[in-house]
């Protein structure tokens, strides 16, 4: 590729270029007189990262780079040499200025924050030049469509973006030194946990708490109690860790989930608070359980149909706004969409399920995405969902840390599609429907369900079933009594699991 030395420059000449001389001088200085710079410089740096405002750097970086790729020793003099060859010696400032530079050459131990620095200016150069174009564009008349100019717009800074997250090589040492900082840790708090607790117990004995850069999937039929599983764990998160925790709400707004959130905590039922008939004591409880949820750092956006690179830039602000972040939770990944023409669903997904797996690692949260299982469930006849039923895609199944599969059975025992004689916890539901009889108050039945969490996946550890209540009146999952805990184990190891505990 031709060496473009020409300056940087921006079509609006009232914008300031960001750029730092001194900075350039510096790094470049600490090249030419020491080995060691020269190839931390050679690793991080690049020709753009030397926009040429008021001097010619880069064709300096350019002569060393060419050096270096020759398998040149690195000096003033050869330095020199290369430049006259390339006929940029004068125009750098020639002898007298490369030698300024090698004299201010100090602190060879912060070359890389330095290079890190440069890249950092390059990438608010790139962007300002983005948003530029854009507006340049807009001044010549040459918008069309909005949705499409717009969309090009956000792609083209979520590029420049993107380049901020490449990681760099880190030795052994680096990490091991890193994974012992943390094995000292996790031994002082005395804690089994090494994530973020749940607030229930068997999933975080599976997971040892949902872990920071993961990504996680929750799949589920519908009516099966998905989003109300998602807002108990976000909940959780949020007020068992001290934590915020993000809620993308595709399919449901705010108030809509605030109501199931309010009948969760207080108790009361769900349906008296949608409809306003609350008693005294209802009322009561529901405005404390309204002012106690002030303190707990759960953010909600009820955006239907989100873009995905606008759901990132949300995420991205979010984490800038609240560096405890914890855990973003989306609901669910089948609304979510994109830009540019529309290919295939599966090729959306793959690129969406890709694009959240990535901003787990790149904000190191946990990012919990719900998802539909496909209406193949339907056709087995235990009705067991498998990884195989992840809706439209299975790049799911492949980009995913972690993955539940949720199974309620008494839905389909009420549906009439498994016998009552072949359910796993027929025993429970006679039970259950025993004391819902005898109970003289109606408000106490709170239509409780078995839900089994299956924890199909488990890329750090073992996999298995956890069985949870879901209280459908209140919208609320939780941990079952160690009695019911074992009669459910039993049960399921009586009638067999296709999946190991």
């Amino acid at each position: 590729m031709k060496f473009d030395n020409n300056p940087f420059t921006l079509t609006d000449k009232t914008i300031i270029i960001p750029n730092d001389t001194i900075l350039e001088r510096t790094v470049l200085g600490l090249m030419i007189t020491s080995p060691d710079a020269l190839e931390v410089g050679m690793q991080h740096l690049e020709a753009s990262y030397f926009p040429n405002i008021d001097n010619n750097n880069r064709a300096i970086f350019h002569a060393m780079k060419l050096l270096h790729e020759e398998s040149v020793n690195v000096d003033i003099v050869t330095v020199s040499g290369k430049l006259k060859e390339l006929r940029l010696f004068s125009a750098v400032g020639g002898l007298e200025y490369l030698s300024s530079i090698a004299e201010e050459a100090i602190t060879y131990s912060a070359i890389k924050d330095y290079c890190l620095s440069l890249r950092d200016l390059d990438l608010l150069r790139k962007a300002l030049k983005v948003m530029d174009t854009g507006i340049e564009k807009h001044r010549q008349g040459k918008v069309g469509d909005v949705n499409d100019y717009l969309s090009d717009l956000l792609r083209d800074v979520t590029k420049v973006a993107e380049e901020r997250r490449i990681m760099d090589f880190e030795s052994l040492g680096d990490i091991a030194r890193d994974l012992k900082a943390h094995l000292e840790k996790m031994q002082k708090s005395g804690s089994k946990l090494t994530g973020s607790r749940t607030g229930f117990s068997d999933l975080d004995q599976f997971t040892h708490g949902f872990q920071e850069d993961n990504y996680i999937i929750i799949a589920a039929r519908p009516a099966v109690g998905k989003t109300a599983f998602g807002l108990s764990l976000a909940y959780n998160m949020a007020k068992l860790n001290e934590r915020a925790v993000g809620f993308f709400s595709l399919e449901m707004g705010n108030q809509q989930l605030m109501q199931r959130l309010v009948s969760k905590v207080s108790g009361v039922l769900h349906k008296n608070i949608m409809t306003g008939y609350l008693n005294k004591t209802e009322r009561v409880k529901v405005y404390e359980t309204l002012e106690n949820l002030k303190h707990v750092k759960l953010y909600i956006d009820e955006t239907p149909g989100i873009n995905i690179n606008d759901l990132l830039i949300k995420a991205r602000k979010l984490k800038r706004e609240n560096d405890d972040l914890c855990a973003i939770f989306v609901d669910y990944i089948g609304l979510i969409t994109t830009s540019g023409p529309v290919e295939s669903r599966q090729i959306q997904l793959s690129e969406i399920s890709a694009a959240l797996k990535g901003l787990a690692r790149e904000l190191n949260i946990s990012v919990i995405a719900l998802s539909q299982l496909s209406r193949a469930v339907e056709a087995t006849k235990d009705k067991m969902p498998q990884m195989s039923h992840l809706r439209e895609s299975g790049s799911l199944e492949q980009d995913a840390d972690l993955v539940f599969l949720m199974y309620r059975e008494d839905y389909y025992v009420k549906q009439g599609t498994i016998k009552p004689i072949d359910a796993t916890y027929q025993s429970y539901y006679e039970t259950l429907a025993r004391a819902t009889e005898e109970s003289k108050d109606p408000s106490k039945n709170l239509d409780v369900s078995p839900v089994d969490i299956i924890l199909a996946k488990n890329r750090s550890g073992e996999t298995g079933v956890a069985t949870l209540l879901f209280f459908k009146a209140i919208s609320s999952f939780d941990n079952p009594s160690p009695e019911l805990t074992k009669l459910f184990t039993s049960a399921r190891k009586e009638k067999g699991s296709n999946y190991s505990e």
